[in-house]
Order: structure tokens, then C-alpha cells, then sequence
């Protein structure tokens, strides 16, 4: 035994193994330490880091095979020779430290548990997060005031496309919790956040803010402010310039660039009825559908009217307008207050982010290609790099059915981690590619902020079910059992288990029973149309396609695409569908939002 040990010695010393390891683990390590400190500087997303460890391991017994193979050396004199069996159980057991190296890699990343909406990316250098101003007059009733000053601050910041700055659901998430700033810095992947108060008396306004370093808890910046109210869109216009002033050199050593627009002047007024305004719509965005949340959406639209009524050169006002208005109808009734809105606040900022996901919404609606394209080109070019921005790039995304509505959806629930509106939207995105396990897990994430939240609740069955987990899929179907949840979600559900645990014919009998016992609960025609495109009946299904094609059932991001079998997709009926006017325009545009949408941020 001990002359094997000698023999294994002497190779390892006469091919220069020792040197070589040596030589590979001090390169390996500076490379790795460089790459730590790089990588996030250029905002790389943080697999790159993780692959280069990875290859930097493996990369460890491929060198030494190297090694072995290409430096035969020169044993001292007496020594053993080397023999083949040995060189080939040393080269394999090199390999296996390799695979098993790999492997184990693969098998902790792929394994280890996902944690709650909060724990997304590393943050970028040039993140902040704007928490809610401290209400310090005195009365309870001017809280609407401090935490709309902090909402238009985020919005002010996120002009700024060298700053990524967290969304407002995410920051005001924290609002009343006492968690140290650090920890908050972490859960919103921001590398400073802005706290400060507010205190207004009259037409006096008082307004402190401070800027922390979330990586040593020192203050970047710190400012007080005296001033009557009607300067209040100068004083946060100034406090946004001195962020981005103090975050440029402290946080990337790259200089400061202002990209804040110039203050509209308002009414001090008018401009409290906007910051009720937007109180009462952002209570509602927060809440869901409730009967609560349907009077503060109404008392919102009341206000912004009168906003944008008596301030109609406030380009904000009228945005807010027109999305609160298409959040109540989505219909015909106001179109003409809707875009009478949007006209104008375009008009007055042609790059204002809430105007441009609105006109990208409305333009899917009436099947207005050309208008999804105008307004997404103005979003990538200026706000990508918001949550807002996101937002709507992934709802023009979802237009042209493109893969890459999953990486603006994931974009924007990285910038708002704390949104259950954008883990849904990334939900759907990933069901509308056919990427059901991702699915299960956003809609997992969406769940933890929104348990109630019914149709990703069925997005989730349907996922599990087209992964044959079928006795997980009834677990969930049982969630969209209770009083309230509207039957179509649960034929849904309930369709692909019967499907994928029955088969085809199963299903076809499972929809004919719901359409003979009450067609409203199968759905709308294209709802129906897409459960059975997915079975042998694709005349049926065919029947149902063919009767939804018209913008009042259907967007074209809807049809079935990756979800369906080839065999519908190649069905002679399917493809004549494709060649009227309507979807060749459609096809069309979709070419040209590949190119123009294609290279979304991962």
C-alpha cells in the first residue's frame, strides 16, 4: 500500500501537479474576487457571478487532467514506472470530483427553497427606495399629503433612467413595520434608501430627507426645507436632482446625471386634491376587488376629474385621469374622456410612463398594432428601467403572444417585489409560453401577497395539471371551491384535470355538460374555444375560435399558441382563420415587435 502511495506521490510531483494547483487556485481566486467587485458595478446579472465560481471549481480537476496528460515530466531515477490502469483510475477519479462537483452545484441551486416576493436580484449600485415621509402635522387626515409627496418623488427618481428606483407598492409595504433600514435596503435590492417627514401648516411646508447608505447605515445626503406650499413641485424636483447628485459619485463613481423635468406650476389646492387622489386609487390598486376598494376608485375619479378640470396643463393629473377611468371601464362608455386624457397629457409630456401603458392597453383593446408599437418604443427608450415601464412593455409583449413578456413581467416584479399585480402578470406570461413550472412558482409568489387572489389560483391548477401533478391540481381546484369565485375559473381547473387524468374525450364531455347545464359558466366563446383546442375536437373548438374573433372577446396575445397541440395548430380551418385581413395585420406587427421587443432585459 505504501508503494502505491509513493507511486501516486512521485507522478503527482514529476508531472508538476502540485504547481500546477497551486498556480490554478491563486489565479482562480483573484479572478473570482475581481468578478465580485466588477459584475455588480456593470449591473451583470448575478448568475453571471454564480457560473463563474461554477466554472472556476470544475475548471479545477479539468486542469489537473491537463496537466497529466500533456506534462509527462521525469520520475526520479529508481521510481516506478506508471502504469495504464493507474493513470486511468486517476484521470476518472479526477473526472468524477468534476461531475459530482457539477452536479452538486446544479442539484443545491435547482433544490434550494425559493423565499418570499422580497428575495429577487442583487441590487443594482444605482438603486433607492423612497420610503413613506412621516406625516408630522399633527392630524391623522393629512396622511394622504406626506405619502403623496413620497409617491411623486419615486415617480421623479424613475425619470432618471441612471437610477433604478423601487415601486411604490414595494417601499410603502414597510410602512408602519419597524424594521431597521438595512434589512429593508436588502428585501427591496436597493443599495439607499430616502426616508424623511413632512409638516404642512396652512401655505407653510416643512419637508426633511435624508438619503442612507443601506450597506453601512451612514447618511449620503441630507436636506431641510422651508417653503410655501405652492412651491411644493420645485422643492421635489430639487430634493430628486440631490439624489441622483449624491448617488451618482457615492455609490458608481460615475457623474450625476439630471433627467427631472421641468415643475408645472399648480394651485397648492388642486394639488392637494391630486395627493387625495392618488391616495384613494393606490388604496384601491392595494386592495384588490372589494366593495372598499370600488368607493375609494370612485372618490379617486371624482378628484382627478376636478384636477384635471381646473389644472388641465398638469400633464400627471390628466394621466392619472385616464387610468383611472379605463380601471373602471374597460368598454366603450368613456373612450372619449379616456382619450381626451391621454391627448393631453402626451401632449404635455410626451414621455409621461402612466399616459404611455394606458394608450398600450387601450390600443390592444381595438386591435390598434401600430399604436402598441409607438407607445412601447417610447417606454423602452426612456422608462425600462422602471416598474411602470416594465409594466407596459410586458403588456405589449403579451399583445404579439412574444416570449419576451416574461422578462419585462420579471422585471417588473423585481423593481416591485411586493406587487402581487406583477407576480400575476409573470404567472400568465410563463403559462402563455408553456413554461408551467415557473408558472406554479410565481403564482406562489403572487399567493403570499394576495392569498384570495382566484385567478392565479386557477393559473396554478391549470399548470399543475398540464404537468400531470394531478393530485396537486385537485388541491388547488378545491381553493377555487368557495363562495364568490367565479365559475369559470373552476371549469377551467377543473377541465385540464379531467383532460390530462381522463383524456380527450373526457374533457369534450366535460365541456358539453357545462355548456348544456349553464354556458356562463365555460366562460366567454374564446375561453371555450381554448379548452377545446387543446382536445380532438377541433372542429368544435374551431366553431367557438371563429365566433371570438372580434376585439370585443378576443386579444390575439390570447390565441392558443404554445399551450395547443401542432395537430390544431396545423388544422386546415385554423390556418384560413390566419389568413384573414385581421390576423395578417396582426402577424405583421408581430414581426416587427420581434425586432423591436426582442432584446428585453433577462
Amino acid at each position: 500500500m505504501g508503494a502505491w502511495i509513493e507511486g501516486w506521490l512521485e507522478q503527482i510531483h514529476a508531472r508538476q501537479l502540485d504547481r500546477i494547483a497551486a498556480a490554478y487556485a491563486v489565479v482562480g481566486w483573484l479572478l473570482v474576487q475581481a468578478a465580485s467587485i466588477a459584475l455588480p458595478a456593470f449591473d451583470a446579472p448575478p448568475w453571471a457571478l454564480r457560473w463563474l465560481i461554477v466554472a472556476t471549481i470544475v475548471g479545477f480537476p479539468l486542469a489537473l487532467i491537463a496537466g497529466w496528460l500533456l506534462n509527462k515530466g521525469e520520475a526520479r531515477e529508481g521510481a516506478r514506472p506508471s502504469l495504464k490502469g493507474r493513470e486511468a483510475i486517476f484521470l476518472g477519479l479526477i473526472g468524477l470530483v468534476a461531475v459530482l462537483s457539477l452536479g452538486e452545484l446544479a442539484l443545491h441551486w435547482s433544490s434550494a427553497p425559493r423565499g418570499t416576493a422580497a428575495q429577487t436580484l442583487t441590487a443594482s449600485p444605482r438603486s433607492v427606495a423612497v420610503l413613506p415621509f412621516d406625516n408630522m402635522s399633527g392630524d391623522p387626515k393629512q396622511k394622504y399629503f406626506s405619502e403623496g409627496i413620497s409617491s411623486e418623488l419615486i415617480g421623479l427618481l424613475a425619470r432618471n433612467p441612471a437610477l433604478h428606483v423601487a415601486a411604490r407598492t414595494s417601499s410603502f409595504f414597510f410602512e408602519g413595520k419597524e424594521q431597521d433600514i438595512r434589512a429593508i435596503a436588502e428585501k427591496l435590492n436597493v443599495r439607499a434608501v430616502l426616508e424623511g417627514s413632512v409638516q404642512s401648516d396652512g401655505s407653510h411646508l416643512h419637508i426633511e430627507a435624508s438619503l442612507v447608505n443601506a450597506a453601512d447605515g451612514y447618511q449620503l445626503w441630507s436636506q431641510s426645507y422651508d417653503r410655501s406650499l405652492s412651491d411644493i413641485l420645485a422643492v421635489q424636483a430639487d430634493i430628486a436632482r440631490a439624489i441622483a447628485k449624491a448617488l451618482a459619485p457615492a455609490l458608481t463613481g460615475a457623474p450625476a446625471r439630471s433627467h427631472i423635468p421641468e415643475p408645472a406650476q399648480i394651485d397648492p389646492a388642486i394639488y392637494r386634491d391630486y395627493l387625495q387622489a392618488q391616495f384613494y386609487f393606490d388604496q384601491r390598486l392595494s386592495e384588490g376587488q372589494t366593495p372598499t376598494s370600488q368607493d375609494a376608485l370612485n372618490r379617486a375619479v371624482t378628484l382627478f376629474r376636478k384636477v384635471a378640470a381646473a389644472a388641465p396643463d398638469f400633464a400627471d393629473g390628466q394621466a392619472s385621469l385616464a387610468s383611472a377611468l379605463y380601471t373602471i371601464e374597460h368598454g366603450t362608455e368613456l373612450d372619449s374622456e379616456i382619450h381626451h386624457a391621454l391627448e393631453r397629457a402626451l401632449a404635455l409630456d410626451p414621455e409621461n410612463p402612466q399616459a404611455l401603458v394606458v394608450s398600450i392597453e387601450i390600443a390592444n383593446n381595438k386591435w390598434d398594432w401600430n399604436g402598441i408599437l409607438q407607445n412601447a418604443a417610447i417606454l423602452k427608450r426612456t422608462a425600462a428601467h422602471t416598474a411602470i415601464g416594465a409594466q407596459g412593455l410586458a403588456a405589449a409583449s403579451f399583445a404579439f403572444n412574444l416570449p419576451e413578456v416574461t422578462d419585462y413581467a420579471r422585471e417588473w416584479a423585481r423593481l416591485d417585489p411586493f406587487s402581487y399585480t406583477a407576480w400575476a402578470h409573470l404567472t400568465n406570461g410563463y403559462f402563455a409560453n408553456a413554461r408551467f413550472e415557473d408558472a406554479i412558482a410565481a403564482a406562489n409568489e403572487a399567493l403570499t401577497l394576495h392569498p384570495d387572489d382566484p385567478v392565479t389560483k386557477e393559473y396554478k391548477c391549470v399548470s399543475l395539471a398540464s404537468l400531470d401533478r394531478i393530485a396537486d391540481a385537485k388541491a388547488a381546484l378545491d381553493a377555487l371551491t368557495k363562495p364568490g369565485v367565479p365559475m369559470p375559473l373552476q371549469t377551467h381547473c377543473r377541465f385540464f384535470i379531467t383532460f390530462h387524468s381522463a383524456g380527450s374525450k373526457a374533457a369534450v364531455a366535460f365541456v358539453d355538460s357545462v355548456l348544456a347545464r349553464n354556458p356562463a359558466d365555460a366562460g366567454d366563446v374564446a375561453d371555450v374555444g381554448f379548452m377545446l383546442s387543446h382536445t380532438d375536437a377541433v372542429d368544435q373548438a374551431m366553431d367557438w375560435y371563429e365566433r371570438a374573433f372580434t376585439p370585443q372577446y378576443w386579444g390575439f396575445g390570447f390565441y392558443p399558441g404554445k399551450t395547443a397541440p401542432q395537430t390544431f395548430l396545423d388544422n386546415p380551418r385554423w390556418i384560413a382563420l390566419t389568413q384573414k385581413p385581421q390576423y395578417r395585420a396582426w402577424a405583421a406587427a408581430r414581426e416587427k415587435a420581434k425586432a423591436e421587443l426582442s432584446d428585453a432585459k433577462p
